[in-house]
């Protein structure tokens, strides 16, 4: 398999940090965008898999992983815009595919309206598309800033969430190595919360005209990923309820091969 590599490119909110995998081919580069948290470090596991015929690109939003620091109030179009500094140095003027996971999946939407000549295809797995109330009510819950105090006991809801609900399905040193770098921007880690809780749903998707794969796991975003394919008017719906866990890990190779054959 092929190995991953770094690097950084300048965006206009500061440097990006970015892993690519695999070579530049007659295929178009796949740039994968990760859930909040985290950072494209969650892609780790299933990018060799991806890259047997393509380079494999997944960036750091700022304020995420190895990229500088951004405002506490991001948007999802300021993670656009700094996807698609990274997509102009490493791919040129070669159009891209998107690939996003969770909040990456709008992170892929805003980004093919942004940006329409740059991208040919999107593909959406598990899509955070949630009606207004629901995101008015995940914002006020999810946003709020850590308090990490001195006192360990104030890291026992993120150790909960990052070692306890996943140990079993991603083993304890991946686990804890995306525990790590969920905590790495320390009281600014929520920031993609706030970005993604935000974003106006209904209109944006359903202003997107590029072909759209959406792939809906055997996840607690079920439903709105179904919803998210019946906004996006060039969108076919793929049901894998056959993965329910750990999408991007354990099921790293079923979830590349759908991806693929999607492709």
């Amino acid at each position: 398999m092929s190995l991953i590599t770094k690097g950084y490119t300048d965006g206009p909110f500061g440097q990006v940090h970015w892993r690519a995998c695999g070579e530049i081919g007659p295929e178009p580069d796949l740039i994968c965008l990760h859930p909040a948290p985290f950072s494209g470090l969650a892609f780790a596991k299933i990018m060799p898999f991806l890259a047997e015929k393509r380079r494999v690109i997944a960036p750091d939003y700022p304020g995420h992983g190895g990229s500088d620091q951004h405002r506490l109030d991001a948007t999802v179009h300021d993670y656009a815009e700094a996807m698609d500094s990274v997509i102009e140095c490493l791919s040129l003027d070669r159009p891209v595919d998107l690939l996003g996971f969770h909040t990456g999946c709008l992170i892929a939407c805003e980004l093919a309206l942004l940006t329409p000549q740059s991208v040919r295809q999107l593909l959406l797995i598990d899509v955070p598309a949630f009606d207004a109330e629901t995101r008015k009510a995940q914002l006020s819950e999810s946003t709020n800033p850590p308090g990490f105090t001195a006192d360990l006991a104030s890291l026992a809801s993120a150790w909960e969430r990052g070692i306890t609900r996943r140990v079993e399905s991603q083993g304890m040193a991946r686990s804890f190595e995306m525990f790590v770098e969920h905590l790495r921007h320390g009281e600014a880690m929520n920031t993609g919360f706030h970005a993604g809780f935000t974003y106006p749903v209904e209109e944006r998707l359903a202003a997107v005209q590029h072909p759209a794969t959406v792939i809906a796991t055997h996840s607690m975003l079920l439903d709105a990923t179904r919803r998210a394919a019946s906004l996006i008017p060039n969108a076919t719906l793929v049901e894998r309820l056959d993965i329910t866990r750990a999408v991007l890990d354990e099921a790293a190779e079923t979830t590349a091969q759908q991806v693929l054959e999607s492709l």
